[in-house]
Parts: structure tokens; C-alpha cells; sequence
């Protein structure tokens, strides 16, 4: 009999399939009876699955049997993955259904005319190839061939870490040279184009963010994205070991202009049918930037897992880290970024890994007064607070310092993102407050500027 041929899943069609599970299942990777689902497994039964002219497979080979059979999925995830194919059918096919990639069938042996329940994998999910020179896939972060490095990549986004990017066909984007393809993040909205053997980040196009566009008109290999996205190499560190920044005519780049900036530095900002004057305080920053913060959290690692933010990452934590669960949770994430395993993201918040400052409001008169602040960079507005104590004590306290704690799931995203936002465009950052007592108009103009903001 000849060996199988098993054609490598595509990336793109892989990272659909890994992020279709994570949303309609569980988040991958996740445990479920005993058995770890992973991207692999998931890609291996995929394959063998479409390894076969009718896309299916019976889910068991008979142990002991007169007439010949076809081996079932059990014995072809047991043979490439080394693990009880039996233990493992039965979990793989209820995520491939209930994912809708895959569904039940019955196979009939042409010679016995005994039906078996099998897996069939929907069109949908079905792919061939017209050549052999593909190389077979890598999971797990891999960057060895071009393929699977492209499949690292898009498995995560560098700029969010939250989506995966999607290979886009057949559509051009504007002011930039045409493509036969780019990749576009699911949640960001991220766009990289190919440019030769690299990619170039050319646009975000939901989020307004600085610490993300820290990224754009950068240029540099599949693997450098990856391990980006999985913080396994710094971002300044990546530009001194690449080419430098390019620019494009049409990246959309620049925000300044979106607010009139009177004489006195004041903003005047268009809110409902009226226009508010938001005045810029002085800051004093204390100290340098710090890095790694999360490290210094305190709480052991069993601690923190019974907030329910984390009881999607218990199954692995036992499954693979149960010698670590008395740990200080800080140091165990600090080991697990200096091993370079990504694991680590999965406990932290959008903003958890970024480099903070520590900064405090000059001496104002208008320090002890309440009313709303927002965070200016380059006269856009990128975040606005209702200050229902005073100026002072929402930046002293709340913004101009992170607690360890602030950086994980469980923490303060925002309190981060702002203190990041400050603290890493010192030059071209800052923030503005508008004196309001009445809570109810603090609240009326912080809705509309979110508003705003949000365009």
C-alpha cells in the first residue's frame, strides 16, 4: 500500500481554523477530558481528513477484523503524533463540530456492508495543492522555511496580540503599490504587504492608537513579526538589527491638525453644539522608563487563578506548569519571557508589557478642582477621563503610576495604556484638563468626546 500523502494545511486556512475554535469552542490551547487540544492536533486531524478523496474518515480502526478496512482517524493522529489515538477521537471530533469545520457521518466497507461512524471535513475547510514541494507545516511558533514562518506570523498579531491575520486576495488598498496579496488582523484591522521576502506594516485601520502605530512603515521578515508578537525580541531591538523606517505617501500616518490650538497652548475642542477650552498642565516625570513590570507581582501563581479572568488558562497551567502554581505569579511570567515562551501574554492585558513611567501634576491652581482630562498627542485626543475627584489625585494616583497588578487580566488596561501613552511620547504627549463641578456635565462631555474618539 502506498503512504498517505498529506498535503500541508495552507497558513492562512490554518490560522482561520485555530481562530474559529478559540471563539466558538474554547481558546486554544484548552483541555477537555483529559486530552490538551492544541493548534497541532487540530492541524494533524485536518489533514488527515483531507488526506482522503471523500474528506472523511471512520473515527476508529476495528481492533480485530475479517475483512479488510481503511485505519480510522484514531490510528492517523496516533501514528504522526505518537499519542492514544483512541483517547483522542472523540474530544477532536466534538471541537471539529462544534467549531463547524467538520461533521459525523457513516462510512459503509464496500465488502461488508457495515456502516461505521466517521468524520467528514465541510468544503469549506478542504484545500489541494499542485505541488510537493510544499513544506510541511510547523505549529508552535516554528520559523524554520518561509511557510511556516509566514504561519507563525499570522497566527498573532505583532500589533494587537490579540487577532490573526487573514491573507486578503483580488482587493488594492489606496496610495500603495499593487500586491497579489496583504494580510489583514481580525481585530486591529492591522495591514501588512509583502515586500519582497519581508512585510511592511502599512496601516491600522480601528485603532488609534500611538503605542500601536509605534509599529507602522516598519519593514521586516515573517519570523521578526512573530517573535514581536509573542515578545521574544524587543521592538528597538528588532529596528537595530534590520532596515530602517520607511515611508509611505498613504500610510495616514499623521493626526496633527484635528484640534485648534489657541496662543496660550489651550485646545479648543468641538463637543455637541459647543466648543470647550481644555487647558494643558505641566507633569514631572520621576525617574526612567521600567520594563517588565508585571515582574514584581506578588501574588502567587495559584492566587491570581482563581480570579475568574484567568479560568480559561487553568487546564494548561495544570497540564504544564503545576510545579509553578506556588511561585510568585511575577517571577514565574518573568521566566517564562526570559525561556521565551509566549505563554506569559496570556495572563496580561493589551498594555501589560509595555515600559512605564512614573510622573506627577506641577503645582496648578486648578490641581485641587474636578471636572474632565483627556491624553493629547499631537493635538488628537486619544483618551478622556472623568475626574470625579480632583486633577491631582486622578493623575498623582491613578495615571502617573502602575502597580504590578495593573498589567494583568485582572488589572487596569486603561490605567497602563495611558501611562505608557505619556510616559513613551514625553515629547509630543500630554494632558489637558477642562474645570467642571457638575457631575452629570462631566459625564455628558466625557460620553461625547468618547464619542469622538471613537471615529
Amino acid at each position: 500500500m502506498s503512504a498517505i500523502q498529506y498535503f500541508p494545511i495552507p497558513p492562512e486556512l490554518f490560522a482561520l481554523a485555530c481562530e474559529t475554535v478559540s471563539r466558538r469552542v474554547s481558546r486554544l490551547p484548552f483541555l477537555r477530558s483529559d486530552v490538551m487540544v492544541t493548534g497541532e492536533l487540530l492541524g494533524v486531524a485536518m489533514e488527515s481528513l483531507n488526506a482522503e478523496f471523500k474528506k472523511k474518515l471512520a473515527l476508529y480502526t476495528p481492533s480485530n477484523s475479517a475483512i479488510k478496512t481503511e485505519n480510522g482517524l484514531d490510528s492517523r493522529i496516533e501514528e504522526r503524533l505518537r499519542i492514544s489515538g483512541k483517547k483522542v477521537v472523540p474530544v477532536i471530533t466534538e471541537v471539529l463540530c462544534s467549531a463547524g469545520i467538520a461533521e459525523t457521518t457513516e462510512i459503509t466497507n464496500l465488502l461488508s456492508h457495515q456502516t461505521r461512524t466517521g468524520i467528514r471535513l465541510l468544503p469549506p475547510w478542504t484545500w489541494h495543492t499542485a505541488s510537493g514541494k510544499v513544506p510541511a507545516m510547523r505549529y508552535e511558533g516554528s520559523v524554520n522555511g518561509d511557510e511556516s514562518s509566514l504561519a507563525s506570523m499570522m497566527s498573532m498579531c505583532a500589533v494587537c496580540r490579540t487577532g490573526i491575520l487573514n491573507r486578503i486576495f483580488g482587493k488594492q488598498l489606496f496610495g500603495i503599490p499593487r500586491t497579489e496579496f496583504y494580510l489583514e488582523c481580525t481585530y486591529c484591522g492591522a495591514k501588512f504587504i509583502p515586500v519582497g521576502t519581508q512585510f511592511r506594516l502599512v496601516s491600522i485601520a480601528t485603532f488609534r492608537d500611538p503605542l500601536w502605530k509605534k509599529h507602522l512603515d516598519y519593514t521586516f521578515p515573517a519570523e521578526m513579526w512573530s517573535a514581536i508578537a509573542r515578545g521574544t525580541i524587543g521592538f528597538r531591538k528588532t529596528i537595530k538589527a534590520t532596515a530602517g523606517k520607511t515611508t509611505l505617501s498613504a500610510s495616514g500616518k499623521s493626526s496633527d491638525g484635528n484640534l485648534t490650538q489657541l496662543k496660550d497652548g489651550s485646545l479648543a475642542v468641538p463637543c455637541g453644539e459647543k466648543t470647550l477650552y481644555f487647558k494643558p498642565v505641566k507633569l514631572d516625570f520621576i525617574g526612567g522608563m521600567r520594563q517588565d513590570f508585571f515582574a514584581r507581582a506578588q501574588k502567587p501563581l495559584q492566587e491570581i487563578l482563581k480570579n475568574p479572568a484567568y479560568s480559561h488558562l487553568i487546564p494548561l497551567v495544570n497540564a504544564k506548569y503545576s510545579n509553578y502554581v506556588l511561585m510568585k505569579s511575577g517571577l514565574f511570567l518573568r521566566q517564562l519571557k526570559e525561556r521565551h515562551d509566549p505563554f506569559y501574554l496570556e495572563f496580561l492585558n493589551n498594555y501589560g508589557d509595555e515600559k512605564y513611567g512614573t510622573f506627577r501634576l506641577d503645582e496648578s491652581d486648578d490641581g485641587d478642582k474636578k471636572g474632565v482630562l483627556v491624553i493629547v498627542v499631537n493635538r488628537s485626543i486619544y483618551y478622556a477621563v472623568d475626574c470625579q475627584v480632583s486633577f491631582r489625585i486622578t493623575i498623582n494616583n491613578a495615571l502617573g503610576r502602575i502597580s504590578p497588578e495593573d498589567c494583568f487580566l485582572g488589572g487596569d488596561s486603561n490605567r497602563c495604556r495611558i501611562n505608557a501613552l505619556i510616559s513613551n511620547n514625553r515629547n509630543d504627549a500630554g494632558i489637558c484638563i477642562h474645570r467642571c463641578e457638575k457631575e452629570d456635565e462631566r459625564v455628558l462631555i466625557t460620553e461625547q468626546l468618547k464619542g469622538i474618539i471613537s471615529k
